[in-house]
């Protein structure tokens, strides 16, 4: 699978092999869900982080 550098896996795209059976059983809805479900498993950014701003004076 290509990644761009604008998305960030969270955790492994695979699904459990219960997962994958239900949706096996389940015909042409289930994968449909199962694609629906590995989009879920990815967060895609869409800015670029702020910079860390030092602090201007130092604290007491």
């Amino acid at each position: 699978m290509k990644r761009n550098k604008r998305t960030m896996v969270m955790a492994h795209e695979d699904l459990t092999p219960l997962t994958e059976h239900i949706l096996s059983q389940m015909g042409n809805e289930g994968s449909s869900i199962r694609k629906r479900l590995k989009l879920f498993y990815r967060e895609r950014t869409t800015t670029t982080p702020a910079p860390y701003e030092e602090q201007m004076e130092n604290p007491m």
